[in-house]
């Protein structure tokens, strides 16, 4: 059975799939405390996180030291998703988990996803987990732009499918999986997007 800790369903079907591989380099970018890190830390991936917070890194490695004490902890490091840290074309797979729906609008949301795009090498994968509009901009609060405070009261930019289609053109990217979204309750919409570089 495969041991995978709290880790996203969605990323575990990569996992499954076979399209994230011992031997590739992951990023995890904007990791928290290491929700989907510890399989990966375990299994002795090639992986690097990153977040904003200092008290986020510092958990993560708290915890990696319990997963694997032969992991190196330095590979999960402060660092704003604007400026990643690390050479061109670096990862194989890219992780972005719950991360790309704090932006504050629609251009720092580009500015996020070009840093992502910019640290993947050729024939990478940028794994997307985020709110949507899809089924629930009815039922939230429009504030600016693509942001909205949902039924829950949580303030959230929300993926807009025609602004991720255009950008994708103008990138020459194509979706690796089906576009898909979770309605959760009717408090918010989460949506897996799957890019092949």
């Amino acid at each position: 059975m495969l041991e995978t800790g709290d880790t996203d369903i969605y990323l575990i079907d990569q996992i499954q799939r076979g399209r994230i591989r011992p031997k590739m380099r992951l990023l995890d970018a904007g990791c928290g405390t290491g929700r989907n890190a510890e399989y990966f830390v375990r299994n002795n991936y090639d992986i690097f996180g990153i977040d904003s917070r200092e008290e986020a890194i510092r958990e993560v490695r708290r915890r990696i030291e319990g997963w694997n004490p032969h992991f190196d902890v330095e590979k999960f490091r402060v660092a704003d998703v604007a400026q990643i840290p690390f050479p061109d074309h670096h990862f194989n797979f890219v992780i972005s988990s719950a991360v790309l729906h704090f932006a504050a609008d629609r251009a720092q949301f580009s500015i996020w996803l070009e840093e992502m795009l910019r640290v993947l090498a050729p024939g990478g994968t940028l794994w997307i987990r985020m709110t949507t509009k899809h089924t629930i901009e009815h039922l939230a609060q429009h504030l600016h732009g693509d942001v909205y405070r949902l039924p829950d009261g949580s303030t959230r930019y929300l993926l807009d499918r025609e602004y991720l289609r255009e950008w994708m053109e103008k990138h020459h990217l194509s979706f690796a999986d089906p576009f898909k979204t979770v309605n959760v309750s009717d408090v918010r919409t989460m949506a897996v997007v799957v890019i092949r570089v």
